[in-house]
């Protein structure tokens, strides 16, 4: 795999419940229609436009970035980039004038030409939208030193969606809920929350039953980025607060127990795992590290590799013999972890 140390390679705080958190400013520049009025040559101005305002040297991003141009990429690249939750899958189904900035760490990412001209992305392990949102405030204030972004007095930041006007921004948090999920609270949870402006619901992350949702604010016009940071907050502590209520509940049985021991040896020694059978044992072993079944591996690493065992990411990092199957590389990928991880 990469030698690069990813951002999901870190601990972060409230791990046991919080994978990570993400915020998206989104910002348009000023002369150019929204992105699905535009021409080709147009999209191309306003890449060429924020790549120039990247390199100039007058501003402290020199360096930074790595640029992916979508339009010389082939699919299994760009769709280990949609695993990496870096672009979605509708970005790379239209690949001409879109690309990508990132760092090398991919904790700070600008898409551009997707939705709007471009999105600011920010991630970080665990729970710290405060630290996630000031890493992507700090970036759109440099860049605003070189651009002007669409912005009205009454409505805030112009946006192709009128969704999101105002702030243009979105924060969301991953969080891991096997015991929520398994005892069928999470819909109960999710319209109570449904009332507050905010959204969960299972996220691309959830195959196989790995029981990650994305909790999301869906308002941003008409209160400040930090009020939306702060009422996400607050109900993400309450959603963390009754899901350790229902693991302490549902870990007093064997059953939940053995399941957990289970799930790590046969991550140990399964010579065919399908990506679904996969999330799903590291979603159990994740569990079981919450409980303090056993030590290793850690919240970080079981992050790395869920990043890691996606198909078109595995393709790319690990060599493929001749017949050999995902399935067969999945398994002896996360075989040789765990055995290094014992060393």
């Amino acid at each position: 795999m990469s030698e690069a140390k990813k951002w999901y390679a870190y601990p972060g705080q409230e791990q046991d419940v919080v994978v990570s958190t993400h915020i998206y400013l989104s910002r348009n520049l000023e002369g150019y229609p929204f992105v699905r009025r535009m021409r080709s040559a147009e999209q191309r101005e306003v890449m060429e436009t924020v790549l120039s305002a990247i390199e100039n040297d007058r501003l402290p991003l020199a360096g930074l970035f790595s640029f992916w141009p979508f339009r010389e990429m082939d699919k299994t690249s760009a769709v280990s980039f949609v695993e990496r939750g870096l672009v979605t899958p509708e970005y790379i189904a239209r690949r001409e004038e879109r690309g990508l900035l990132l760092t090398q760490d991919e904790s700070l990412s600008i898409v551009l030409n997707g939705e709007d001209h471009l999105q600011i992305h920010t991630s970080r392990p665990g729970l710290d939208l405060e630290g996630a949102y000031d890493s992507a405030d700090r970036l759109e204030r440099i860049l605003s030193k070189e651009l002007t972004f669409s912005f009205d007095e009454t409505f805030g930041y112009l946006t192709q969606n009128p969704a999101d006007l105002g702030t243009g921004m979105h924060a969301s948090l991953l969080l891991h809920l096997p015991a929520l999920a398994g005892n069928g609270a999470v819909p109960r949870v999710a319209s109570s929350l449904s009332r507050l402006g905010i959204d969960l619901r299972e996220s691309m992350e959830a195959q196989g039953r790995a029981s990650i949702y994305r909790l999301t604010n869906r308002v941003s016009l008409g209160i400040s980025e930090q009020e939306a940071l702060f009422n996400l907050r607050s109900m993400a502590m309450q959603v963390i607060t009754q899901e350790r209520a229902a693991r302490k509940a549902l870990c007093r049985q064997i059953d939940a127990e053995d399941k957990a021991f289970r799930s790590r040896a046969l991550v140990s020694s399964a010579r065919l795992l399908s990506l679904n059978e996969c999330m799903e044992l590291l979603s159990n072993v994740r569990l079981g590290v919450s409980q303090g079944f056993y030590s290793f591996p850690g919240y970080e690493t079981i992050a790395q590799w869920m990043a890691e065992v996606q198909p078109a990411t595995l393709s790319l990092s690990v060599d493929q013999k001749e017949g050999e199957t995902l399935d067969q590389l999945r398994a002896y990928y996360l075989r040789n972890c765990l055995e290094k991880g014992k060393a």
